[in-house]
């Protein structure tokens, strides 16, 4: 999507089909999501070609990734949201999630195009705050999606947040349940680029050590760069802790690479996982995760959407919302809560 060329589009076609395997989603639904992106990348330069000229009327939404189950969500509902007030999304996003520098041009972009109003979910915090402050003294009103970057809030400035907190007490009271109230877990994936996965690690022990106080963290580590990375680092802890009880992975790429080294070691269903990445989804199915806090990004994207839409029309100041993330366990996988979540409808 990025530079909105043919081998990008497919780049994202196939992350999204990749996605929708891993997910357990129907070969009609997985047909129709393929027909609509061959068709956005034949006539996708057309469509940001006349975005451009009416740019009064579009809202930029710019995701830290695309075609992952966590940010296609926010797309529909900020595509759903943005139709109710007349106005149309551009919809970019670097094709990496550590792609800190595609992030910053796209939203010098979308500043350069005088857009209705820009909606960022940061790759890293420090290096977004200088872009924001720009787009902000442009008159832009920006709304910060998933990440606090620590800048106030203001006429112009909102924030639209997962309820990390609340997270990280979702985990370690499920991992109370499975365990009974006494055991050892290691906790994955803690990363100090990104307010929310410490926010994460700091909730799930500051609970687990509270209300289980015979459960111990035995371990914990730093977020890699990679899911091979997690996965070798996930393996040189099981083999050092055969009575290890429960995995609580913080990332998208620790909760796979936690899972990938449980298969390879078949104790998938000794060592419970519970992960936040809700592009992992099937194996909660089979009970090879156990499970996994997801987040609301559909509504986030809703929420932020209206924000910027109705900046124009009230003179209060900006808002700081704070969204509840939901477990998703085998047995509420299929409920309508979970599926309006992670709904990717936003073509429709």
């Amino acid at each position: 999507m990025h530079q909105h060329k043919a081998t990008p589009l497919l780049h994202v076609h196939m992350k999204l089909a990749r996605s929708f395997a891993s997910s357990g989603i129907s070969k009609r639904a997985l047909l129709a999501a393929t027909a609509v992106l061959l068709l956005i990348s034949g006539i996708g330069v057309g469509i940001f070609s006349s975005m451009r000229q009416h740019t009064s009327h579009t809202i930029a939404v710019i995701p830290r990734t695309c075609g992952t189950w966590l940010w296609e969500a926010e797309h529909t509902g900020a595509t759903r949201a943005a139709a109710s007030y007349g106005q149309n999304i551009y919809w970019n996003a670097p094709m990496r999630e550590d792609d800190v520098q595609g992030q910053i041009d796209i939203l010098a972009q979308a500043v350069s195009r005088h857009m209705a109003g820009i909606i960022l979910s940061p790759v890293e915090e420090l290096p977004l705050r200088t872009p924001v402050r720009n787009a902000l003294s442009h008159g832009l009103p920006v709304v910060v999606v998933d990440t606090d970057l620590g800048l106030p809030v203001s006429k112009q400035l909102s924030y639209v947040l997962n309820d990390e907190h609340l997270g990280g007490q979702l985990a370690a009271r499920r991992v109370g349940m499975l365990l009974g109230g006494h055991g050892s877990v290691a906790v994955l994936g803690i990363s100090h680029l990104l307010t929310t996965s410490s926010e994460r690690a700091r909730s799930f022990e500051t609970t687990l050590s509270s209300e289980f106080p015979r459960i111990h963290v035995i371990a914990r580590s730093q977020a890699r760069d990679t899911v091979s990375e997690e996965q070798q680092n996930a393996e040189k802890l099981l083999t050092a802790n055969h009575d290890l009880g429960a995995i609580i992975a913080l990332s998208e790429f620790s909760t796979r690479g936690a899972y990938y080294a449980l298969t390879e070691f078949e104790r998938t269903h000794q060592t419970h996982l519970i992960g936040f990445d809700q592009n992992l989804l099937a194996p909660i199915r089979t009970r090879d995760i156990d499970s996994v806090v997801i987040q609301n990004t559909d509504r986030m994207g809703r929420e932020a959407v209206r924000i910027v839409a109705e900046h124009a029309s009230t003179t209060q100041y900006g808002k700081r919302m704070i969204i509840a993330p939901m477990l998703v366990t085998p047995q509420n996988i299929d409920s309508p809560e979970v599926l309006a979540t992670l709904d990717l409808g936003w073509y429709q």
